[in-house]
């Protein structure tokens, strides 16, 4: 269903400030959630969860599930994804090449910057500490004041989070999404194609 965005609904958005106005006829894209608001509320078992494997494309995932590449927009819906180009998981391949490309310039003129991104022994590549039992998160800049001023700080309470791993985890956190189960995609359809022809 290529481009079903653009046989939504269309609305005017306006925005201006002192200098200029900007207006401009889009599709309304937030209607979205009439789509699953309309699905059975007193079913638990409307969604239900899954890990997207590496590689594994939207399409794909919808030609598993629903046996039709078509409910892609379903799956995209689901996860209220509307750019799948950084809303959907990377492989691990184009996962390095976004990092190097992001951070060449943090690692310097011929180093690696994964190499600098797992490093252990530097710490111009930490984002920040976590503590692994509260999940608090503190700057580096507290962590370097707690050990000098908190006589309570225990530093081997804290792991450094590096941007190697932070990066990482974020793009993993994209393979955990939900879909809408089977039994309830034709209703979904409707409702989209109500929404359409309206």
């Amino acid at each position: 269903m290529a481009g079903y965005f653009r046989n939504f609904p269309k609305t005017s958005y306006k925005f201006a400030n002192s200098s200029f106005e900007v207006s401009k006829v889009i599709s309304n894209i937030t209607l979205k959630t009439v789509i699953l608001d309309k699905l059975s509320q007193d079913d638990p078992y409307v969604y239900y969860k899954y890990s997207i494997e590496d590689g594994e494309r939207a399409e794909d995932v919808a030609n598993f599930y629903y046996d039709d590449p078509f409910y892609v927009w379903l799956v995209y819906f689901a996860n209220d994804i509307v750019d799948p180009y950084t809303q959907w998981p990377m492989t691990y391949e184009n996962f390095s090449k976004y990092f190097r490309k992001k951070y060449t310039s943090n690692a310097g003129s011929g180093t690696d910057p994964i190499a600098w991104g797992q490093n252990t022994l530097i710490t111009d590549n930490i984002i920040h500490y976590k503590n692994e039992d509260t999940l608090d998160i503190i700057s580096k800049d507290t962590y370097t004041r707690a050990q000098t001023f908190d006589s309570d700080f225990v530093a081997g309470d804290w792991t450094a989070v590096r941007y190697f791993d932070y990066e990482l985890d974020l793009n993993e956190q994209k393979r955990n999404i939900i879909l809408v189960n089977d039994r309830y995609k034709t209703t979904a359809y409707e409702n989209l194609r109500r929404l359409i022809n309206a």
